[in-house]
């Protein structure tokens, strides 16, 4: 009897074995990936508003003081920024990194249709990094806005300023709050991950 296969074909080779070949490439179906994308896209809105708002804070106001040299009252117009405090500079630094990298992994999140197990670890290793990057920069500006508010005399003899300058206070507030927020959806992304890398073992 004449064979039905060709030669040189083997079964194997068909729908099973295209399963086993690519079973270590396409993984199936997870339910953590739509609510991964819409935790990027928090995260982009969360960390894009944090770093303009912290970036564009400013207040311009009037202090009145006597004058050591006259022993007169005098007043003068200072403006006062968030740019003058190196940790308020890298808390936007900060968030402008971490919302390029959401703005591209969540590129390749949409793109990736396949689902590619590939990708789990290195999304896993580098939302971690994210996660490391902004709570360093949310407590470093959370520190300097505790001095803000209330001073600290007894080791550097600052006085506080949010006294002064109560709405550039509370826009940085603002911003750390937000920046928080962005930091537990990244957390919650890496448990998303390291579920997904669970899962295709």
């Amino acid at each position: 009897m004449e064979s039905q296969f060709r030669p040189g074909f083997d079964v194997s080779q068909g729908a099973g074995g295209r399963a086993s070949k690519f079973g270590d490439v396409v993984a199936p179906p997870s339910s953590t990936q739509l609510p991964g994308i819409i935790l990027r896209i928090v995260a982009i809105v969360l960390t894009f508003i944090s770093a303009v708002v912290m970036g564009a804070a400013r207040q311009t106001t009037t202090v009145t003081g006597i004058d050591a040299e006259t022993g007169l009252l005098t007043s003068i117009t200072v403006t006062v920024k968030s740019t003058y405090s190196a940790a308020y500079v890298y808390f936007v630094v900060a968030n402008a990194l971490v919302f390029f990298y959401s703005v591209v992994s969540l590129v390749l999140s949409m793109v990736n249709k396949a689902r590619l197990t590939s990708m789990s670890l290195p999304f896993s290793i580098a939302d971690l990094l994210m996660v490391v990057l902004l709570f360093s920069s949310n407590g470093a500006a959370a520190a300097i806005s505790v001095v803000a508010e209330n001073g600290q005399q007894n080791l550097a003899g600052w006085d506080k300023i949010c006294n002064l300058v109560g709405g550039l206070c509370a826009r940085v507030n603002a911003a750390i709050v937000l920046s928080m927020l962005a930091s537990v959806a990244y957390v919650i992304l890496v448990v998303f991950g390291m579920a997904n890398l669970r899962r295709s073992q």
